[in-house]
């Protein structure tokens, strides 16, 4: 298992890790296995480990780093798992049960389609399985262009992801469950205004209509202290039925 949510970590099919040490062998590891199938070239992986000028020793560099690789990850090919060279690159194979970013984001989009489907229970379900598998940012240690950007990625995936567990619980009528998770949303990403619809929506169906007009009042203060901006129609409807009484 190829474990990317948080700090890598290879592990064999007994649950053995298998360590990779240095530094810049672990990043190419990383780009690999974010690149499943595909061939990066010796270029790119030179351009991804010294992004201001490489050395010299560069290709020769790389080329040791995944030959450690493969020595490596040799006992993995029981499991499907190859490092293969192809032209002038490599392509790691990796089965996609055998990485956790993967499992992740299949988990998400199944989930997503269930929720458009209707079928809140099975969406509810995926999304947070999809959500266990989140161990933290994608691994924080290494700092080279391909794995920031598909940080900064999942790391929206993850945010889309509890935003949609939650809509999906709130169809079934888990109005309580869902106020602290939604609570914690809009005080990490105040500018998420979907949450804040959930948080008044799941507010207002528990008879908590004082705290649902609060909330808004939050949210309309942080919009215009912070941007010079007001809510979206769509909040500012739910604000008025909620004022006026009205089911949300």
């Amino acid at each position: 298992m190829f474990t990317l949510l948080g700090r890598l970590t290879v592990t064999d099919g007994s649950g053995r890790a298998i360590t990779v040490r240095a530094a810049k062998q672990q990043a190419v590891l990383a780009v690999l296995v974010l690149r499943p199938g595909e061939t990066v070239t010796i270029d790119r992986l030179i351009s991804e480990l010294w992004q201001d000028e490489p050395p010299a020793t560069a290709k020769a560099s790389v080329q040791t780093y995944v030959y450690r690789l493969r020595r490596a990850l040799s006992p993995l090919s029981a499991d499907g798992v190859d490092l293969a060279t192809v032209g002038n690159g490599y392509t790691l194979v990796v089965p996609d049960r055998a990485v956790d970013v993967r499992a992740f984001e299949a988990a998400v989009t199944e989930g997503a389609d269930a929720l458009t489907e209707g079928e809140a229970g099975a969406a509810a379900k995926l999304l947070r399985e999809a959500l266990t598998l989140w161990r933290g940012p994608v691994v924080p240690e290494i700092d080279v262009e391909l794995v920031r950007d598909e940080r900064r990625r999942l790391d929206e995936l993850h945010l889309a992801a509890r935003e949609l567990c939650v809509e999906a619980e709130l169809r079934l009528g888990y109005h309580n469950r869902v106020i602290p998770e939604l609570e914690r949303l809009v005080a990490a990403h105040p500018f998420r205004e979907a949450s804040w619809g959930m948080l008044l929506q799941a507010l207002a169906g528990r008879g908590r209509r004082a705290e649902a007009l609060a909330a808004y009042r939050r949210l309309r203060d942080i919009l215009s202290s912070e941007l010079g901006i007001e809510p979206a129609d769509a909040l500012r409807r739910r604000h008025q039925e909620i004022l006026q009484g009205d089911s949300v």
